[in-house]
């Protein structure tokens, strides 16, 4: 014969079953959940793919590169979250053309499969040297209220 549990002690038993289990996973090493502000989660790198060697960031405002035909240059720039900003771009050397442009988030690794959780948002743009010649890639992070921050690098392509 089985006894049947009241409603409200079959609920406790669960609930204590349910924590038991948490103690266990936090034995287990998980952590509690990442926050922008940590290391971790704010040194993510950008979603640039393996094979672009050249790449730009914020801190290479100014800076000038130099392309052979064919190579591709990456630049990937942080949006502000949740400020309704983002970098577009307002100028590209006509010797440049644009493969691609991505923004996503970065998720850490071993975070959660779900939107909710904090990541930074990166920017990518891709251009491909199509010709030799000279120029500026220049972007503007624009908010709401309109341009905020203007970013260029000088980019050539020296003929092979």
């Amino acid at each position: 014969m089985v006894a049947r549990l009241r409603p409200t002690r079959r609920r406790a038993l669960g609930a204590a079953a349910a924590l038991a289990a948490l103690g266990t996973l936090g034995a287990a090493g998980c952590t509690a959940p990442l926050s922008l502000d940590s290391p971790s989660v704010a040194e993510l790198p950008a979603p640039v793919p393996d094979w672009i060697a050249i790449r730009a960031g914020l801190e290479d405002d100014g800076r000038r590169y130099e392309l052979a035909p064919g190579e591709t240059i990456a630049i990937a720039l942080r949006a502000p979250s949740g400020a309704g900003a983002g970098w577009a771009v307002v100028e590209a050397a006509s010797m440049l053309r644009q493969t691609g442009r991505t923004s996503a988030p970065v998720w850490p690794p071993g975070a959660p499969a779900s939107r909710v959780a904090p990541a930074p948002l990166w920017q990518v743009f891709a251009f491909e040297a199509t010709r030799p010649g000279e120029g500026i890639v220049e972007l503007a992070l624009a908010g709401p209220d309109g341009p905020v921050r203007r970013w260029t690098i000088r980019v050539s392509v020296a003929a092979r």
